[in-house]
Formats: C-alpha cells, sequence, structure tokens
C-alpha cells in the first residue's frame, strides 16, 4: 500500500505532456465564450455552507478482494484517510463511501493519481478546468474531496466487469444482491464506524439504486448521492415512446466489454489468479455467452425481443423497488441535467418517493402544498450528462453537495441539509436558480395552444392539414444529437476552452419539419414542467414516427433548443396510471407503455390519435420570446423509427389535423419568472 503522494509521484512522467488541440476559427456566428456564470449560493445547499477544510492525506490499498456469498472474489481499490506528517493511516472511526462501477477500479485509480498532479505541484487550476477535473473524479469514481475530508472510499468491480471475474448482466437485480455483500464487507473494514454511503454517476449510480432496492431493513447502508440515474432503462435510454435512441448502449455496452477485457491486465500483479479467472469469464461473455449484451444490443437493433420493455427491460425499471428506500431509510440526494440523457429520471425518481414518503400513490403528480421529506432531495441544472456542475450555463460545486450531504446522514453533523426551504432544487439556463418542493412546480399552471396555420394560438383554428413527408434526418448540428444523446462529451472538451457547442448554442438551418409559434410572452416565463403534443395524424403507410422539439425564438428570429420528445403511432396506449391529467381530463403529461403486447396496428389513410410525452424542462423565456413547436419524423443518429420501420416509411408521409373535429393541441406547464 502506498499513499496518494507515492501513486502520484509514479505517474508524474505519465501525465506531464498534453495534446494541442487546434480549433477552425469562428463564423460570424460564433457561439458565446468565456466563463460561466456561477449559481447563487443556497441552491441544494443550506444558505452560507462552506465545507470543512481538508485535514487528511490520501492513502492506496489497490488489489482488494471481496468474497461473497456465492464464492465469487470482486476486486476493489481501497482509498483511506492518511495522517500528513507522517502518511500513516489515520486511526478514524470514518464513515466510508462505496462506488459500485461498471467503469473499472483501476480507471478510477489512475484518474485519481493523474488530478493528484496538480494538488503535488500546487498548481492552481481555472474554474472551469476544475469543474472538468471535478466531474472526471467523480464519474470514475474516486474523490479526493471526501477521502481528505474523514471518508474510507471502497471503489467495487461489478460482477463481469473491470477486474471482477463473471459473466456481466448489466443493471440487473443481482448487482444490487452483490452490492448489498459490497456494502455489508465495506462497513467492516478496519476504522470504519460502520456508516455506508454510495456514490455513482450514470451506470455507477443505477448498481447503487439497485443495491438500495434490494437492501435488508437494517442495512450499514444510510445515504446515497447519485448523479445522473436513469428511472427506467427502457424509456430513458432506448425507447423514447417507441422510438428508437441507440447511441448510449451501442457506444457504451461494447466499451465496458472491452474495458472489461484490459482492466484485468492491470490487476495482474496484484491478484493474478482472480485477475486470469476474471479475462477468462469476461472474454467469454463477451463473445461466447448467449446472454452477451452486445447480442442484446443486435437485437434492439434488429427489433427483436429486446426492441420492447418486456421482461428484461421490465426488470430495469426502478419504479417498483423505490419504496426500499423508505422502508428502510436510506437517505438519497440526486443531481440531474435538464438535458441529461436521462432527462426524465431524476424529477420521476423524486417525485416517487416523496409520494412514497407521504403514502400517496407513487405515480401521481404530487399536489402543490406538499411537504418535503428531507431524506429525498433532487438538485437539477442545465447541464448535459458530463457537465453537471459546470459551464457553459451554470457552475456550481457539487462537491460541496456530496460533502454536506454525507457529512450529515452518515457523520451526525447538523448542517442544515434536512432543514432547508424545500428539497427540489432547479436552475435555468442564465443560473437562477429556486428551492421548491412539489413537482409538477407549486407556482406552474398548465396552458393548451391550439395548432393553427403555423401558428400557437388560444383559440381553434380551422385549417386544412399540414402534411409532412418521412425524412430519417433532421439537421444533425442540434443539442440533441451533439450533447443530450452523446452524454455531452463535446460540451465537456470545450469547457477547458470556456466555448459553447455551437450545436447546441443555437437551433441551426437547414432545419426539417412543420412550424407552429406562437405570440410573444409579455413578461419572462419559466416553461416548467412535463408537456404533451395532442395530435391527429393520417399517415400515408402502415405506420408513422413524429420527432417534436420545443424552441425558444427571440425577436430576431434566432432560436434555442428547450426540449422535446418523440412518438412511434403503433405504441400510442396511455399507461393510465403513470399519466397525469388536468381537472377536465386534458393529457399534460403523457406516458406510453412499450411492451410488444402494446403494439397497436395502424392502417394508412386511418386518422391516429396521439398523445406525444414532451420532456420535462426548466427553462427560462425572457419577454419578447416566442414557444416555436416543431415537428419532423426523425433525428438520426439519436432518435429515429426502428430500422424494421425504416423501409415502410421511406416515400411517405402523414398529413397533420386540427380542424373542428380533430384539434390538435400541445399543453405545456408555464410559471412566472423572477425579473
Amino acid at each position: 500500500m502506498r499513499s496518494g503522494r507515492t501513486v502520484a509521484r509514479l505517474a508524474l512522467t505519465l501525465c506531464l505532456t498534453a495534446v494541442p488541440i487546434h480549433l477552425a476559427p469562428h463564423s460570424a456566428a460564433a457561439p458565446p465564450t468565456g466563463p460561466a456564470p456561477t449559481v447563487s449560493g443556497g441552491i441544494g445547499m443550506p444558505e452560507g455552507y462552506t465545507p470543512p477544510a481538508p485535514v487528511f492525506g490520501v492513502g492506496y490499498e489497490l488489489g482488494r478482494l471481496i468474497p461473497l456469498s456465492d464464492g465469487t472474489q470482486l476486486t476493489a481499490a481501497v482509498r483511506y484517510p492518511t495522517d500528513p506528517a507522517t502518511g500513516l493511516r489515520a486511526p478514524g472511526p470514518f464513515p466510508v463511501v462505496v462506488n459500485w462501477t461498471t467503469y473499472g477500479s483501476m480507471n478510477g485509480v489512475l484518474t485519481a493519481v493523474a488530478t493528484s498532479i496538480f494538488d503535488l505541484l500546487h498548481i492552481d487550476l481555472p474554474d472551469n478546468v476544475k469543474d472538468v477535473r471535478r466531474v472526471l473524479n467523480q464519474a470514475t469514481g474516486m474523490q479526493d474531496s471526501l477521502v481528505s475530508r474523514g471518508y474510507i472510499e471502497v471503489t467495487a468491480d461489478v460482477r463481469g466487469t473491470g477486474s471482477s471475474p463473471g459473466e456481466w448482466d448489466p443493471a440487473s437485480r443481482q448487482d444490487g444482491l452483490d452490492g448489498n455483500e459490497v456494502v455489508e464487507w465495506a462497513a467492516r473494514l478496519p476504522g470504519s464506524n460502520g456508516r455506508v454511503g454510495m456514490f455513482g454517476y450514470s451506470f455507477p449510480a443505477a448498481s447503487a439504486l439497485f443495491t438500495a432496492e434490494t437492501s435488508r431493513p437494517g442495512t450499514p447502508l444510510r445515504a446515497m448521492l447519485l448523479h445522473d440515474v436513469p428511472a427506467d432503462l427502457f424509456a430513458d435510454v432506448l425507447g423514447h415512446g417507441g422510438m428508437f435512441s441507440p447511441i448510449l448502449l451501442t457506444v457504451v455496452v461494447p466499451l465496458v466489454q472491452y474495458m472489461s477485457v484490459v482492466w484485468p491486465l492491470y490487476n495482474l500483479p496484484l491478484t493474478p489468479q482472480v485477475a486470469v479467472q476474471a479475462l477468462v469469464d469476461h472474454l467469454r461473455g463477451a463473445l461466447f455467452s448467449p446472454e452477451t449484451p452486445l447480442l442484446k444490443v443486435l437485437d434492439g437493433w434488429q427489433g427483436g425481443t429486446f426492441a420492447h420493455k418486456d421482461e428484461w427491460w421490465a426488470a430495469r425499471d426502478f419504479g417498483p423497488g423505490l419504496k426500499a428506500l423508505v422502508d428502510n431509510d436510506i437517505a438519497t440526494y440526486f443531481v440531474n441535467g435538464g438535458w441529461d440523457l436521462y432527462q426524465d429520471a431524476g424529477v420521476h425518481n423524486y417525485a416517487q418517493l416523496q409520494n412514497l414518503a407521504a403514502g400517496r400513490p407513487q405515480y401521481g403528480p404530487m399536489p402543490a402544498t406538499a411537504i418535503g421529506d428531507p431524506r429525498f432531495q433532487l438538485l437539477q441544472g442545465p447541464w448535459s450528462h458530463l457537465e453537471n456542475g459546470a459551464g457553459p450555463y451554470a457552475r456550481m460545486d457539487t462537491d460541496a453537495v456530496t460533502i454536506a450531504w454525507f457529512d450529515h446522514w452518515l457523520k451526525g453533523i447538523d448542517n442544515g441539509v434536512d432543514a432547508m426551504p424545500g428539497t427540489l432544487h432547479m436552475i435555468d439556463q442564465t443560473a437562477r436558480g429556486t428551492n421548491t418542493t412539489a413537482y409538477p412546480f407549486a407556482g406552474a399552471r398548465t396552458r393548451t395552444y391550439d395548432l393553427g396555420p403555423g401558428t400557437l394560438s388560444d383559440t381553434p383554428a380551422a385549417a386544412p392539414p399540414d402534411r409532412l413527408p418521412y425524412t430519417l434526418f433532421d439537421n444533425p448540428c442540434n443539442r440533441e444529437n451533439f450533447e443530450q444523446w452523446t452524454a455531452g462529451f463535446v460540451q465537456a472538451l470545450l469547457n477547458l476552452v470556456q466555448v459553447e457547442d455551437p450545436c447546441a448554442a443555437d437551433v441551426r438551418a437547414p432545419q426539417s419539419g412543420l412550424t407552429y409559434t406562437g405570440d410573444p410572452v409579455a413578461a419572462p416565463t419559466l416553461v416548467a414542467g412535463p408537456g404533451t403534443l395532442h395530435v391527429f395524424v393520417s399517415p400515408s403507410a402502415d405506420q408513422a414516427a413524429l420527432q417534436v422539439f420545443l424552441e425558444d425564438v427571440a425577436p430576431d428570429g434566432g432560436a434555442v433548443h428547450i426540449t422535446g420528445g418523440a412518438q412511434l403511432a403503433t405504441l400510442r396506449t396511455l399507461d393510465e396510471e403513470k399519466t397525469w391529467r388536468t381537472a377536465d381530463g386534458t393529457v399534460y403529461s403523457a406516458e406510453v407503455r412499450q411492451s410488444s403486447a402494446d403494439v397497436l396496428p395502424v392502417t394508412a389513410g386511418q386518422i391516429v390519435d396521439l398523445a406525444v410525452r414532451i420532456r420535462p424542462a426548466y427553462y427560462r423565456l425572457e419577454a419578447g420570446h416566442r414557444l416555436r413547436l416543431r415537428i419532423t419524423t426523425g433525428n438520426f443518429p439519436s432518435s429515429f423509427a426502428p430500422p424494421k420501420d425504416v423501409p415502410a416509411l421511406w416515400g411517405s408521409s402523414f398529413d397533420l389535423l386540427h380542424d373542428a373535429a380533430h384539434p390538435s393541441r400541445l399543453t405545456i406547464s408555464l410559471a412566472p419568472a423572477t425579473p
């Protein structure tokens, strides 16, 4: 075992080189540049809160083995507080924070060592680079900010990934069962105080959530801090209203399986027997097992069993297991991006837990007068997947949130996180924030616009239908393609040079589709919550595909993407338990069922009634700006009709009706914004 300072020196010669990046000159319509605004204090954490100063060094134990009850040995890395003067292990006792990762514990080690070089050399990084470093350390599962403040940190490889033997079954109940054994093991570590937290970013957050959902009463797991965790993997990742969104799984599944062949090689000197077994298991699981995730991805592309929310995907819906977090008193703080891969998930997980804690129907809307349970909180800002707390729209030190949360629930420190004015913390794209409780938002009201000839208005407009030819493509330079469904990778890199991704900065021409534009708003207004496009279409084929964009149009005609939605006509059955309606029955948050049993036929020439879910937003519309609804039929490669349906759709069109008998309408949630 070595201290973090010693390990950092070993890596120094590997990490002092940099790859130069050459940017082409910008056009006259250059994206915004410069520092991102900082969110004011008291949003998402107690007013005036400052984390305690770090007082410990960081020590490493690599190649730790965690024995499971079935004989499997998982691989883990343990980091612990050290006495800065001697480098020796501090006696504790300390709480333990577990990161239950599919990305490789050695990945976390190498990243932590490389980034610690800046501290070793006393280099004060610019704020934007600090943000990128923080997100990188969070995503790879090792945070000096915790260990240096008196936490033991365990980063363990999920079965079948990293250097742990076995076959990977992504986001499975087995991950939860194994995770609980890891938690019990962590609670018994030397120097532990017996209280365990879990931290996760993206897939590791899903593994942590499954661990909590399969936990026992009296579990040592007392708190979790989860970034960008899904609520329903199928609906959030692959099937957007029946439309196909394959980018994430097509990239992540092969990447995890490839890296799971690489990471055992790093552990060969530490745990040779287990590393060899892991290498053999991973190769067999990826290349020869009939259950390999690679085949499931291929099956989804072909429209097979895994293209619908049937048994395999239904087991990866977190909703049915959330009550265990309430029953077992596991305090959970979610951090989510308003343009995240799992855009719906943050508010869904939050509202469901608040409803369960209060004894209300799990999937219903929270009442406007709801009193929040401080154990379950959500911070959501204008971020994509790899940008939480970073630019270009709103900077925030999310490490401080993590420290405050764990200090309270794992150390018993009365720092006010359980007494904030609200449990739902929202930040818009101008870095303005609020602490509230209810979702849907207490100050928001639904508003319904009728679609007319190019208009969104308060009165029905009888007009001939609008025809929309099928296309697989929109302008590929758009926020969904370059930021949202690609995890914000481009913007994360551009944050290093403080430049906003031009494909996200505005809506780029040429654009496809039909547009319907409203009147200018008289005062600043928040698009705050979910929406639904209720539309009547008559396709010329036995299928129809809708891709929907909600946009902010400035007085000069420039436009910015707010949010969107998608719908396949053959998957249109509403899940009434999860669909929200106003008092008069108007649907303002549609949820469709997506199993193979829910497929309904469409006949060419038939008038089809669709409720297209508009993903929830928290976006500031300035006075004089207008809402624009844009409807097209695909946005390849991030969202499009399933490949098996494309031949039938190619060359087809549909008529969008908006007459007295078929009043197509947009219903969204709006709230007054502060000046």
